[in-house]
Formats: structure tokens, C-alpha cells, sequence
């Protein structure tokens, strides 16, 4: 049997509800979704970027809803009303109460930024969990769940429903922490509402998500928002520790900025957490690890690219902030094999080496490039593309930093949804000098992928950006699978046939 509870007592949660109907009634679930909803449910009628719950208020009575909460009083029959004034927050603590506040039971960690959230969070989970300190549950993009076993979402920051059901869940599997991103989009639609964090951390802002974000100021006060909440004393019951990277200008502004206890890092001067004698190569990426008053430790870590150790110097300092040793960090972070789709290496030896990157933003398609090149390949051959229905402006900039960068670029496919796919690429080609170094374009991203791998020799770098960890290519509103690291194996299987 799933979870039930009576309304009287879930309500108790909302300051200031008015209620029009019997609080007697037993709720067996909560949903926004008026498609979701069964027999027995409540159903919170929030206003989201295109609809407005309340369009869906009698889909919702139709299909069994016993109780509706809106934000002003609706004819709701036998259902009962509760009419609060924000219904978007509402949801959210309602949420926690119908799963027995969960989040209070766990210590959370929620890390935002623009690039490296992913593999932030997976260090830091990896810290723990060699230590003594305790099991850790991670929700984030490439999914949530404890150990080895993570569930697909449809977002990075899960709605509030499925957040507090994931926290009751991991609480119940015996975890006593989670670490977990925190989306802009998250920020704005209080997804994450009522939630105590115990530290927040920021790695860094750039261009991002502007398709949703009226501009990049708005984009980056998310950020602040949720960062500057860790010393709010709106609802919480105890102060977070904000970690910050230094290495970025945004992010060092909001870090400076921030009224409560803080702790920053670098990898490139000094900071709280810093790094030196970084060495980045294919094997590996190596460094010294200063960590506040302990002496340096140095870190192998497996994972690629000398973005890492920035990643890697935020988990360790989170680490530090739970009491977790010196040693225990060492093991932790060089115990992190891969990180689903943020630059997986495949083939090399005597075969073309592939790489298979996230790198969906300007920024972080600059870094993953630079990289690269510094790995000094005879060529570096790049293919990649841009999202449909996603900020436009950021299109051209990719493609002049693809060409700057490569010596052939493969410009294709991404997730088109729905827009054209040649009409994407006609963006990306607008930033680029098509006389001056090769550009192949080719919209079906198989073909393109295929493509780029035969043409490689030996010694060539060829590097797959965009999709990562993704299985998945959104055409229209059908996803059709698609993995952009067995598209590879295949193409270097292939290459070796020849």
C-alpha cells in the first residue's frame, strides 16, 4: 500500500490556507500534473511558463482529485478547496509533509553553477562513501538514486513531488546525506523550496539557458538567488556553508558577496582550498591538494581535463566541511573512474582517440577544445551541434570557437525538437569562417559521427560534443535512442575493418 494522510493534518504545513471542505479525507497522493492524477490524489493547480493550473481543475475532479489546491476559491464539488496565496511554494511543502519531511532527516548538498554540477556531485558522493561518514543518495542530470543504480528524470533538479519522494527513499535505504544540483530553472520555480541545505556550492557561471532566462543578468541572479538563500532566515532552521570557486568572475562576485559563513577555492592562486602543480594529460589529471590548515596531499585523479581539479577542489572542500579526513578525500576523489558522458575517452592506441563530452555551452566547448589541443594531437576534428528550441545566440559563438579550436569540424545535429535542423546549423555556421579551415556539414548526427572517425588517422584526436551521458536524440517530440559513445565504438570498429 502507498503512503497515506489525512488532509487536516498535511495542511497544517501551509500558513494562512483557507479550506472549503471536509479536512477529514485521506490523501494517497499529490500531483500538478492533472494527467497524473488518480483516485484519492490532490491535485496542486500551480501556473506554470505556457498554462495555468487552474485550466485543469475539473480534468483533475474527473479523474478522482479529492482535494484542490488553488490560489483563489474554484466550484470543486465534493472535493475539498484549500485556497493559499502562492501555490507554486505550496506544492513544494506539501510535498516534504505527505513524505514526512525527509529533507530534515538528511544532510543535503546542492551544487549549481553552469558546467561541472555532474561531476562535482559524484566526487563528493565518492568521498563519502569510502569514508566512515555514510551512504550518500545524488540526484542530478544523468540521474538519481543511491549506488551504482541511478533512475532517469526528465529534469536535473527533479518537481518537488518527486524530490521529497527521493529523499524519503534514500533516507529509508539508511543514506544520511544527499548531493544533489540545483538548476536555475530550479531557482526560479522553487523546486527546491523549504529545503535546508547544509552547504550550497557554486562552480562557476557562464552563458547558459537563455531560451528560458530573459537575459544572462537574470540567469546569473538565479544563481545568486539560490546561493544567498544558504543565509536566509526565511524558514530555514539552520545557516549553510556557501564553497565557491575563485577562477570565475561571477562566481567569485557572488562568492565575495555572500553574508554567511564561506570557503573558496582555486586552482589557479590562493583561496581557502587551492591547487598547485596541476598536470593535466590523457592518463590522468594530477595536482597538490592544499586543503585549508592540513598539510598539501598530492591527487591522481582519473579523470581527464585540468577543468577537473576545479571540481575536484569544491569536493574536497565540502568534504572538509562534513569532517571527513584528509586521506578518506584522496581515496574518494581518485576512486571516481568516469563520470557518464563528461569526456569519456574511447579507442587510441594506434586507433583514433575519441572523446565524448557534455560540452553544450560556449564555455565549456572552449575548455574541452583547448584540452585537446593541448593533448597535442596531429588533428583535432570536432563534431558537435546545438539544441532546437534552445537560446539561438549561443549557436554562432559555438561555431567560431569549433573552428578556432579544430582543424576539420563536423557541424550537425544535436536534439532538434522541434525546429529544423538546417536552420540550427545555418546558426551555427553564421559564427564561422567557412574559407578558412574545413567545415563538413552533415544534419544526421550517425553519418556525421561515422564520418569524422574514418577520416581520422592514428594519431588524430576526434572529439563528440553535446549529447555526453545522453541515450537519447529528441526529433520533434519522439525520442529515439541514440548514444553518442556506441555511435563511436561502432565507427572505430569500422575504421579497424578497413
Amino acid at each position: 500500500m502507498g503512503r497515506e494522510i489525512k488532509l487536516a493534518r498535511l495542511i497544517k504545513t501551509l500558513e494562512g490556507a483557507r479550506v472549503n471542505g471536509d479536512t477529514g479525507v485521506v490523501i494517497s497522493g499529490i500531483q500538478n500534473d492533472s494527467r497524473q492524477v488518480k483516485r484519492g490524489d490532490m491535485f496542486v493547480a500551480t501556473k506554470g511558463g505556457q498554462t495555468d493550473g487552474l485550466e485543469f481543475v475539473d480534468d483533475a475532479l474527473g479523474k478522482g482529485a479529492v482535494a484542490i489546491v488553488t490560489d483563489r476559491p474554484v466550484p470543486s464539488g465534493s472535493a475539498s478547496n484549500i485556497v493559499v496565496e502562492d501555490t507554486v511554494k505550496a506544492l513544494a511543502d506539501l510535498a516534504s509533509a505527505f513524505y514526512g519531511s525527509p529533507s530534515d532527516e538528511l544532510e543535503i548538498i546542492g551544487v549549481t553553477g553552469t558546467n561541472g554540477k555532474t561531476s562535482t556531485t559524484h566526487l563528493l558522493r565518492s568521498i563519502c562513501e569510502v569514508s566512515t561518514w555514510g551512504s550518500v543518495g545524488v540526484i542530478g542530470t544523468v540521474g538519481h538514486g543511491v549506488g551504482t543504480t541511478l533512475e532517469s528524470g526528465v529534469h536535473t533538479t527533479p518537481d518537488p513531488v518527486t524530490l521529497h519522494r527521493l529523499f524519503r527513499e534514500m533516507k529509508d535505504t539508511g543514506c544520511r546525506g544527499v548531493v544533489m544540483e540545483v538548476s536555475s530553472h530550479a531557482v526560479r520555480q522553487q523546486r527546491t523550496w523549504g529545503v535546508d541545505f547544509e552547504i550550497g556550492m557554486l562552480t562557476n557561471v557562464t552563458r547558459d539557458h537563455l531560451d528560458y532566462h530573459p537575459t544572462f543578468d537574470d540567469y546569473l541572479s538565479a544563481k545568486r538567488e539560490f546561493c544567498y538563500s544558504l543565509a536566509s532566515s526565511d524558514r530555514r532552521k539552520k545557516q549553510g556553508i556557501l564553497i565557491y570557486s575563485k577562477d570565475n568572475r561571477h562566481s567569485n562576485d557572488i562568492g565575495e558577496g555572500f553574508p554567511g559563513e564561506k570557503i573558496s577555492t582555486s586552482a589557479e592562486g590562493p583561496a581557502d582550498v587551492f591547487a598547485t602543480g596541476v598536470k593535466a594529460t590523457i592518463e590522468g589529471t594530477f595536482f597538490d591538494l592544499h586543503l585549508r590548515e592540513n598539510e598539501p596531499i598530492r591527487i591522481e585523479l582519473r579523470l581527464l581535463g585540468s577543468f577537473s581539479v576545479s571540481n575536484a577542489l569544491l569536493a574536497a572542500a565540502g568534504a572538509g566541511v562534513l569532517g571527513i579526513d584528509l586521506k578518506d578525500i584522496k581515496t574518494g576523489l581518485e576512486a571516481v573512474e568516469r563520470v557518464p558522458g563528461r569526456f569519456e575517452a574511447i579507442g587510441g592506441g594506434g586507433r583514433p582517440l575519441v572523446i565524448v563530452d557534455y560540452s553544450h555551452t560556449p564555455d565549456s566547448l572552449e575548455r574541452t577544445l583547448e584540452f585537446c589541443l593541448g593533448l597535442d594531437p596531429d588533428r583535432l576534428i570536432t563534431v558537435f551541434g546545438c539544441g532546437g528550441d534552445r537560446d539561438r545566440g549561443k549557436r554562432p559563438l559555438m561555431g567560431a570557437i569549433a573552428q578556432k579550436s579544430s582543424h576539420i569540424c563536423y557541424v550537425t545535429s544535436d536534439n532538434p525538437r522541434s525546429e529544423n535542423p538546417d536552420r540550427i546549423i545555418e546558426d551555427i555556421l553564421a559564427g564561422m569562417e567557412l574559407e578558412q579551415r574545413e567545415v563538413v556539414v552533415e544534419a544526421d548526427r550517425r553519418t556525421a559521427i561515422a564520418a569524422a572517425i574514418r577520416s581520422a588517422g592514428g594519431g588524430d584526436l576526434v572529439v563528440i560534443c553535446g549529447k555526453g551521458h545522453e541515450d537519447y536524440q529528441i526529433i520533434g517530440t519522439t525520442r529515439h535512442h541514440f548514444d553518442d559513445r556506441e555511435e563511436a565504438e561502432i565507427a572505430l570498429k569500422e575504421w579497424e575493418d578497413k
